[in-house]
């Protein structure tokens, strides 16, 4: 019975040591991000004619400043977006309106599952996002569900 006692005891002590590293093996986002058009896809959607992402990730900590210039404006718009990536839900108060979103890692992918507002209805947005090897890509895929359609997108943003 000891021996038992003992041998989950020392399971004990291994995983709590595992999981902190575990926890530290995902990506840092951090870094001024800028897209690569070329690159991207946004499907029937038309793409912005410039977008940069300033992020500043400190587990689970993560914050985004986000510019997008849309085609014909005469002013990026710009949003401060505030996150915990902790699986519980975040809003954020937009131009668009407040956006609620999650975060959680799915290994070295961030997954943020959020609910847009939009013209049409409510849109269920999913975003994955992976760094490249080198550190300097960042792909973000996204699935857009609204109004019964899927619209996939891929946005490639190089970092600088």
């Amino acid at each position: 019975m000891l021996t038992l006692v003992r041998s989950a005891a020392v399971l004990a002590l291994s995983l709590a040591t595992i999981a902190p590293a575990a926890a530290q093996d995902v990506p840092n986002l951090s870094g001024t991000w800028v897209m690569d058009a070329a690159k991207s896809d946004f499907g029937p959607i038309p793409a912005p004619a410039t977008r940069s992402d300033v992020i500043d990730h400190r587990e689970p900590a993560l914050t985004i400043k986000r510019s997008i210039l849309t085609p014909g404006a005469a002013a990026p718009s710009v949003v401060d977006l505030k996150y915990q990536v902790d699986g519980k839900p975040h809003t954020n108060t937009t131009p668009q309106g407040d956006i609620t979103s999650t975060l959680k890692w799915d290994g070295k992918v961030l997954v943020v599952t959020s609910q847009v507002p939009t013209p049409g209805g409510p849109a269920d947005v999913t975003d994955r996002f992976s760094l490249s090897a080198d550190g300097k890509t960042l792909t973000q895929n996204r699935t857009i569900a609204v109004q019964g359609q899927e619209i996939a997108q891929i946005i490639i943003l190089v970092k600088q």
